[in-house]
Formats: C-alpha cells, sequence, structure tokens
C-alpha cells in the first residue's frame, strides 16, 4: 500500500471530531503517557501523527483491527502505537502502570508532534495533488456561495477560479480532452486556490453545509499550518 493510499484509508478511520486515547506498546504490554495532558489526542491530531509516519522514511504502517481502533508501526519496527476512541469505554486495550515520559519509546513524542516535538503539525509542501485538487473544488464550492473579490483574498484567485470552474465542467461532463485538474494548474496555483478556500471558510463559515468531511479536515489541516508555533 502507498503512503498516500494508506493516509487516505487513515483518513476514513478516524473521527476528527472524536477523542482518542493514546497506548505504547513496550516488553510488559500496553502502557500510556505519565502525562495526563499526554494520554488522549484530538482525531484530528491522530491523524496527522499517521500522516507523520506515513511520510517518514522508510515508511511506517497504519492499519486497524477495529472501526474505532488505529495502529501505527513506525518503519523502523521501534514504536507501535495504539489510538482508541475515548467512547469505548471498557473495550480499551487495558493499559498497564503508565510509563514514565523518560522511559516512552524513542521518537514518540516527534510522532505525536507534543512537548519536546521539532516536527510541524502539517506543511503546505506535505499535501498532496489529491488534496490539492480536493482543495481547489472546496474554493469553487465557496465561491459560488460567497462570490470573489473579498477583502483579504488573494487578488489572483478570481481568474484562477474563472479558469478552475472551465476545467471542473469539462472533466465532470466526461470530455476525453478535459486534462486533469493537477494537470491543469500548477502547484502554486493550486495552494492559491486551497488558500482561498481556507480564507472563505474562516470568514463565511459552511451554514448550508456544502461541503464533506473530507473538504473540512483539510481546510483543519491548512489552519494547523498557519498556527504560530
Amino acid at each position: 500500500m502507498t503512503p498516500d493510499r494508506a493516509y487516505a484509508t487513515a483518513r476514513q478511520l478516524i473521527d476528527p471530531d472524536a477523542d482518542y486515547t493514546v497506548h505504547v506498546r513496550t516488553d510488559t504490554g500496553w502502557t500510556q503517557p505519565a502525562d495526563p495532558d499526554h494520554r488522549e489526542l484530538p482525531g484530528l491530531d491522530v491523524l496527522l501523527a499517521a500522516r507523520r509516519l506515513l511520510r517518514a522514511r522508510p515508511a511506517g504502517h497504519v492499519g486497524s483491527t477495529h472501526p474505532d481502533t488505529l495502529d501505527m508501526h513506525t518503519g523502523d519496527g521501534r514504536l507501535w502505537l495504539r489510538f482508541t476512541a475515548t467512547t469505548l469505554g471498557d473495550n480499551d486495550p487495558g493499559p498497564a502502570e503508565p510509563a514514565a515520559d523518560e522511559r516512552a519509546p524513542q521518537g514518540l513524542w516527534r510522532l505525536l508532534g507534543l512537548s519536546g516535538s521539532s516536527l510541524a503539525p502539517l506543511a503546505r509542501c506535505d499535501l498532496t495533488d489529491s488534496d490539492l485538487v480536493t482543495l481547489a473544488r472546496t474554493c469553487l464550492t465557496l465561491s459560488r456561495a460567497h462570490p470573489l473579490p473579498q477583502p483579504g483574498m488573494p487578488p489572483e484567485a478570481a481568474l484562477l477560479l474563472e479558469r478552475l470552474a472551465s476545467s471542473t465542467e469539462a472533466l465532470d461532463s466526461g470530455l476525453p480532452s478535459a486534462p486533469d485538474i493537477d494537470d491543469d494548474f500548477s502547484r502554486t496555483e493550486l495552494l492559491t486556490l486551497a488558500d482561498t478556500a481556507l480564507a472563505l471558510y474562516r470568514t463565511h463559515g459552511d451554514p448550508n453545509d456544502l461541503l464533506g468531511r473530507p473538504e473540512v479536515l483539510l481546510l483543519a489541516h491548512l489552519a494547523y499550518d498557519d498556527t504560530p508555533p
């Protein structure tokens, strides 16, 4: 399974609105971090951890044996994490006595992006072509409800949206000569559309439920990248 495809699977398995308990596999079984603030993560942070793991070299592995549980293995085999939805209650793996932070497996905090981590939650350079196409379509959807130009939006966004509307119409109507969006637009142009989508979402929200969960999740990723360190 390629990293991009594995990440798409992780997106389907993780509820970004849920909270997940963090368990680490050690020689004595499953355990939790000693710091209470590190024993639970929101779903979006779990998904960001999955992205970091799958983009590492060597790439890690993400899998699931239960709809509300996600297992992550680093590519070097040194770290095995399990994230379980807190709503499972008694179905949690049954962690042993919490391990002290200094005894946590090497790389744990870097993977989770918690204290001591030098990794940003997500950078724009980490977005796949598929992510950018989804965000471009998101921008088009939001701009139809809130037409450009608008204050604070990139000045070139309106022209890019006109091109995008023509491209998506050709693609969605099944024209055989229609190029894919990521072929018709440069990465810089797609990033401009992504930033415009985030600006529109921050300004207007989505009161009419025009967007699906994947679109909202990607917008949240962009918002993470804008958060000051």
